[in-house]
């Protein structure tokens, strides 16, 4: 086989004869390339393809690796062992599993089936209003990622439950012939023990050869070990620079301590890089170099230079949004690019929102891919539920869906009766609700009564709220703290919930947003309208599509240009407590998440953060993530003019950036600077003569104080009584337009 075209690391690791073997292969150094081709020279130098065992990931990246080895061997690839840790331990459970008690038809439960059963156990046992099924699985997930017993790990967080439940659920499992997803590992690694296949599983294997072994857990990790522990064939290949899955259990020691559980292991580096220019290394270089605990390698290219990488700062997220679009739609107007070559990425999958509607108010045909467009997710589905019920009693189908959102014990039994009674009155769920509450409807018992009867209190609640003059975001904040979903969601420890959570907080954002749109108040039925036109992507289903994701989902990917969004301290790096994390672990993979990133782009890179960003309703002051401070100089561009004094983000009207001329003409007097330094949020300055009406709290030159901001100076005053606006100019945060009710008048000097 002709191997010109492998460089002299990528040879020597294809060439590599007996015993372990570590490939530490870069973003883009071709590590698919080697996996493959080692196989191949293995089996054209004597190994017996059915004796060989290849581990990846993905059943995608599996099938690839066969096809590739099919074009090298031809039917020879056939006899291989090729799949994933779960389809390989399946496969060896049909045919040894009978020494563990399971029969050759044993079931495999998927998370859907997992979730079906453990909410039916809860529900059994009166707990399904206490914690959710997800939850539950979660811990048992994480536990056996860890190769424990659920019973072992002790949180503090619904410890009761799991001590109650997993043992119902193990019970249920054995009754069915069923095992989950984690038990294929575990079974296949308690083969081992068994003296009837422990001798057959050790050499049953010549060569053990896994990718992505950065992403390996403890389960398998021993399993691969034990697969080769009597011929020591072991290869690994993978990046310990691009380990980021430790919040799913994965384990980056694996790969940082190979070469010590195995010292006679052979290392070989590959640093070459084929996918980015040498200023996209340089950048990513230079940031994962500050991570400590990692092995030492630095990426390289034959082609030298390359654009300069560009750091944009807008005021506030969508200022951030609309110079994204901005920048994309000129790529795509002015060439050579089209929307495919080019991905949008973000830390969390609440960025997309914001990024999503400017993109569609640019018309360019955009695609979120691993999350649904964001007002498809449950939880912002499920709020959107309580609004429309709140302002329209009689909408039923929003009560079937918040009726048990969060879960309350009221089974399909009781809204089955509901449902009658409000046919049988012709009137609405919500009503036959407040008469079961009262007793009125037959077949309802007291239990199910009292749970009804809180739910239209927390309904009447939540109307005398908006009575009250809340606002569209205070509404919503109280939907989220008053029905249990922000209880529940921060009770719960998952990655899934802190999701959650940041989907809702960006949901309120959307609120606060609408709110400030007119000095009038704005109404729920106005804004569920605004969402119900917003929600439809135009450009879904378009082949040619820019794509929005997160780091995580991108691994493995690359693009022409690529957009790093949101680089904030807080935001990436992510700064929130993990168990069992150290804030310096933490950070490490934070890091590896930023490199991840960076080497996903080949020719343009472009990093965007806001000095503001709204979360829960209230805007806060972002600084610059400590990554964009390890750049060194020699790989950015000039600041385009602007840069330092970011334009104003229009308003998006009827799906696109019409308001700019409307909302000017509406003020009716004063320009905007399109390039001034409030945010996108801010009306425009007015010119104000004169002393102020004696009525109003402050005058032109008073010192006031803002919570948040800190001292300024007012500058000017508009309007009267609740339509007045201040406009203070703020030594940091610059020129901003505030209500009143924000500020107080102070005595403390303004340097």
């Amino acid at each position: 086989m002709e191997r010109d075209f492998l460089n002299p690391e990528q040879r020597a690791a294809v060439s590599h004869g007996d015993g372990p073997l570590m490939v530490l292969a870069g973003a883009g150094t071709g590590k698919t390339r080697v996996l493959v081709h080692r196989i191949a020279h293995l089996v054209e130098t004597g190994c017996d393809p059915r004796s060989i065992l290849a581990v990846t990931f993905t059943n995608k990246a599996a099938g690839e690796m066969r096809h590739r080895l099919r074009q090298l061997l031809g039917a020879r690839a056939d006899a291989m062992w090729i799949g994933t840790f779960h389809a390989t331990c399946a496969r060896l459970l049909r045919k040894y599993g009978e020494v563990l008690g399971l029969t050759r038809s044993f079931v495999i439960f998927d998370d859907g089936d997992q979730m079906k059963l453990i909410e039916r156990l809860l529900k059994e046992h009166g707990l399904d209003d206490q914690v959710s099924a997800r939850t539950i699985l979660s811990r048992f997930d994480r536990a056996k990622n860890r190769g424990v017993s659920p019973l072992e790990v002790q949180t503090g967080s619904f410890d009761d439950i799991v001590e109650k439940i997993y043992p119902l659920y193990e019970k249920q499992l054995a009754k069915e012939n069923a095992v989950d997803f984690n038990d294929l590992l575990l079974k296949t690694l308690a083969l081992f023990e068994k003296p009837e296949t422990k001798h057959t599983l050790a050499v049953r294997f010549s060569h053990v050869l896994v990718d992505e072994f950065q992403d390996t857990n403890v389960v398998q990790f021993n399993l691969v070990r034990s697969f080769s522990q009597a011929t020591r064939n072991l290869t690994v290949v993978g990046d310990d620079d691009q380990s980021i899955y430790a919040w799913r259990g994965a384990e980056p020691r694996n790969l940082l301590d190979f070469d010590r559980d195995f010292a006679d292991a052979t290392v070989i580096k590959l640093e070459h890089n084929y996918r980015s220019t040498q200023l996209i290394l340089d950048a990513a270089n230079a940031i994962i170099c500050h991570n400590r605990d990692r092995h030492d390698k630095a990426l390289w290219t034959d082609q030298a230079g390359g654009d300069p990488i560009e750091i944009y700062q807008a005021g506030d997220e969508r200022g951030e949004a609309y110079f994204v679009a901005q920048t994309i739609r000129r790529m795509i107007d002015e060439g050579p690019m089209s929307p495919n070559e080019i991905a949008v990425l973000y830390r969390t999958n609440a960025q997309s929102r914001v990024l999503e509607e400017h993109l569609r108010a640019a018309r360019i045909p955009t695609k979120i891919v691993g999350a649904l467009s964001f007002f498809e997710r449950k939880e912002v589905k499920d709020v959107i539920g309580y609004l429309r019920l709140i302002g329209n009693p009689s909408a039923d189908s929003a009560f079937e869906r918040v009726i048990n959102v969060p879960a309350r014990g009221l089974g399909e039994t009781t809204v089955d009766r509901l449902r009658a009674a409000a046919r049988a009155s012709n009137g609405g769920m919500l009503e036959a609700a407040r008469l079961a509450a009262r007793g009125e409807v037959a077949g309802i018992g007291p239990q199910p009564r009292k749970k009804l009867q809180a739910f239209v209190e927390l309904i009447e609640g939540l109307k005398a709220v908006i009575a009250g003059g809340a606002s569209v975001a205070e509404t919503i904040i109280q939907v989220v703290d008053r029905s249990g979903f922000r209880a529940k969601l921060e009770a719960d420890e998952s990655s899934e919930a802190r999701d959650r959570l940041d989907n809702l907080a960006e949901l309120v954002t959307i609120a606060s947003d609408f709110d400030e749109e007119s000095a009038e108040a704005q109404s729920i039925d106005a804004f569920l309208e605004r969402i119900s036109l917003s929600a439809p992507s135009d450009n879904a289903g378009s082949a040619e599509s820019v794509v929005l994701m997160t780091i995580h989902v991108a691994k493995g990917l690359e693009w022409p240009a690529v957009f790093i969004t949101g680089l904030e301290d807080g935001l990436f790096p992510s700064l929130r407590e993990r168990e069992g994390q150290s804030e310096d672990v933490q950070l490490e993979e934070e890091r590896r998440l930023a490199y991840v990133a960076i080497t996903r782009a080949r020719k343009q890179l472009v990093l965007t953060h806001a000095r503001t960003r709204r979360v829960w309703g209230e805007v806060r002051m972002q600084g610059p993530s400590r990554f964009l401070e390890d750049l060194p100089p020699g790989v950015l561009a000039a600041p385009r003019r602007g840069n330092q004094l970011t334009p104003r983000a229009p308003a998006i009207v009827n799906g696109n950036w019409d308001a700019r001329r409307q909302k000017n003409k509406r003020f009716g007097r004063g320009t905007v600077d399109e390039f001034d330094q409030r945010t996108h949020d801010d009306d425009p300055v007015f010119n104000v003569d004169g002393d102020v009406d004696p009525v109003q709290p402050f005058r032109s030159g008073d010192t006031v104080q803002h919570t948040l901001l800190g001292l300024g100076r007012v500058v000017a005053i508009s309007g009267n009584g609740k339509d007045m606006k201040v406009i203070v100019d703020f030594p940091e945060a610059g020129r901003k337009t505030v209500l009143p009710s924000y500020l107080r008048a102070t005595d403390n000097e303004l340097n």
